[in-house]
């Protein structure tokens, strides 16, 4: 999910996306507090329930900040070595060199806003952004993995390099995400134009009833991993990311969906990016052993609201 208009909706609805991932209004109190110095989307007293704001420095994260908390979240604020753990399984999923555009790590509970993680931008650049991870996911290893490959999704497809969050929606040519002009050879602008072009005006028309789009996703429900992957290009990309890396085996390439996927494996970067989370090529060890089932994710059947292009959460 990625909190910026709420692409991906809720906390994490959580903040890209998610992500996702189930993102709902319930961000909105998240997503809309933007007065704090201390990273951004955060509210100033943890009512939201942020727990613990960090800054990520390389292969180490440092606290910024304790919010205001009682009751379970302060138990969870003093619980670093969890901090630590989750910090850790981002580690795993997210190589060095992409590790570079995380400038912030935030611990909040889910259970508060109904959203499992989210990444939002931190500059106009979209060189930096922040992650966050709800803590409650600690003890459940395969939704927090894929919660954090949904997440890293978001990075992967939206940050500079992809994405020009300098151009503004008038001036772009070509799909505009919320947080910038894609770039022309970028992951989200090759599927937009592949697999979103001829439905895009439809997408479009959908109103704000959940029915609605439910009808839309299942007109065209050959052509997405997951229900929650119809929300909007954004969440799709991030889906088709996450089902790359856990699903076993090569798909055929029967459906549409699954012509996403492998358009996947024709992208080097991708495919050692599935290397690193899956076979561990340059960790210890890998995690194929642990990932879960391809669109096992608890929101995955869920959809969210496809008029928030800005924070992926879900």
């Amino acid at each position: 999910m990625v909190r910026s208009n709420i692409y991906t909706l809720s906390l994490v609805c959580l903040l890209v996306g998610f992500f996702i991932l189930s993102c709902s209004n319930s961000n909105d109190s998240i997503l809309n507090s933007l007065d704090t110095d201390d990273g951004i989307g955060l509210s100033n007293d943890g009512s939201s329930g942020e727990i613990t704001l960090y800054r990520v420095n390389g292969d180490v994260i440092e606290k910024v900040r304790d919010f205001k908390v009682s009751g379970v979240n302060a138990a969870y604020q003093k619980d670093v070595i969890k901090h630590q753990e989750l910090w850790e399984t981002i580690k795993k999923v997210v190589p060095p060199s992409y590790r570079n555009y995380m400038g912030e790590f935030l611990i909040f509970n889910g259970e508060e806003s109904g959203t499992a993680g989210f990444v939002f931008e931190l500059n106009d650049e979209l060189s930096k952004w922040q992650m966050g991870i709800d803590i409650t996911l600690a003890d459940d290893e395969q939704e927090l993995l894929y919660t954090v490959i949904h997440e890293f999704g978001h990075i992967l497809t939206l940050n500079i390099t992809q994405v020009d969050g300098k151009t503004d929606e008038s001036n772009c040519p070509r799909f505009f995400t919320g947080e910038g002009c894609a770039r022309d050879a970028s992951y989200i602008n090759n599927l937009h134009e592949n697999y979103w072009l001829d439905i895009w005006n439809e997408f479009l028309n959908i109103g704000d009833s959940s029915s609605e789009h439910e009808a839309f996703y299942n007109k065209y429900s050959n052509r997405f991993v997951t229900n929650y992957a119809s929300t909007n290009p954004g969440e799709d990309i991030a889906e088709v990311f996450t089902i790359f890396v856990t699903r076993n085996s090569k798909p055929s390439g029967s459906t549409v969906a699954e012509q996403k996927i492998l358009q996947m494996y024709n992208q080097e970067e991708l495919m050692d990016l599935r290397d690193y989370i899956r076979n561990g090529t340059t960790q210890a060890k890998g995690l194929a052993h642990v990932l879960p089932e391809p669109g096992s994710w608890k929101r995955a059947t869920t959809i969210g609201d496809h008029h928030s292009h800005h924070i992926h959460s879900h």
